[in-house]
């Protein structure tokens, strides 16, 4: 009796293969979603940034924190304190907790935006 066994181990592979993508791209779905639990995060037009930083909204308050300095700005760009990666916390200049727990990698990027100069 012949068993066709390599017909059988390339349709199983098939078979795992489009599985395995099914379940990542849900997975990917629901890693999307940003901190506050909203599925779609509106980043304000008018944050301007220097360097690719991340966006957090927490309530209606907008902040973007630079990640070569740490440093946590509003949304109209004053500093107003610094991110600790250790503990994931906001803290503001007079040292009170903002927000903590926040996971950066969770996080929406706002890119520097190019703004071009004619002459």
């Amino acid at each position: 009796m012949k068993i066709p066994f390599l017909k059988i181990l390339m349709l199983s592979g098939i078979v795992a293969a489009t599985w395995n993508c099914s379940e990542s791209a849900a997975t990917q779905d629901s890693a999307s979603k940003s901190a506050n639990g909203t599925l779609d995060v509106q980043i304000p037009q008018n944050i301007v940034v220097s360097e690719p930083s991340y966006f957090f909204q927490k309530g209606t308050s907008h902040y973007v924190i630079a990640p070569s300095t740490m440093t946590v700005s509003d949304g109209s760009g004053k500093v107003i304190g610094t991110f600790n990666l250790s503990t994931g916390a906001i803290i503001s200049l007079s040292g009170e907790i903002i927000a903590i727990n926040i996971d950066l990698s969770k996080l929406p990027i706002v890119a520097p935006s190019r703004l071009s100069i004619k002459l």
